[in-house]
């Protein structure tokens, strides 16, 4: 983490209200500290998944592009699309588990905080986890 600063925020994207409720708490984060979003969703390989009997590996781009869309459909319920901009959202899909392509995306780039959600139930998420244990920037768990 360099000095500290919270300019540039990491969100993993998932569908929920949990997401919701931490884009908005990150949202607040960088308003506040003049700083910008990164939001990376990731897909789980669909060769290891075992998927290539329903999903040609041609037609990835078109998974990757209806994702994106989804997303940002998503994430204009939270943040109005002129606020996004102004925000510098970085909205990244990465194909591999959370757990590892999280973690890189934040160590290759100036993160400075990674903004995860964790269920109560299940304590610390196997995100938490691999961020805290792998990531140079700090952590902040949400329940």
């Amino acid at each position: 983490m360099s000095g500290a600063t919270m300019r540039e925020i990491l969100l993993h994207g998932e569908a929920g209200e949990a997401f919701d409720r931490s884009v908005a708490f990150a949202r607040q984060l960088a308003e506040a500290f003049g700083g910008r979003l990164h939001i990376v969703y990731t897909l789980a390989d669909p060769l290891a998944a075992g998927w290539t009997a329903e999903i040609a590996a041609e037609r990835l781009p078109e998974m990757h592009q209806a994702i994106e869309e989804e997303a940002l459909e998503r994430l204009s319920r939270v943040i109005p699309s002129g606020d996004q901009e102004r925000l510098g959202i970085e909205l990244v899909i990465r194909t591999g588990p959370p757990e590892q392509e999280v973690v890189r995306y934040a160590n290759e780039h100036p993160i400075d905080l990674a903004i995860v959600h964790a269920p109560v139930a299940a304590g610390r998420s196997g995100l938490a986890n691999a961020l805290l244990e792998s990531a140079r920037c700090a952590v902040l768990v949400l329940r």
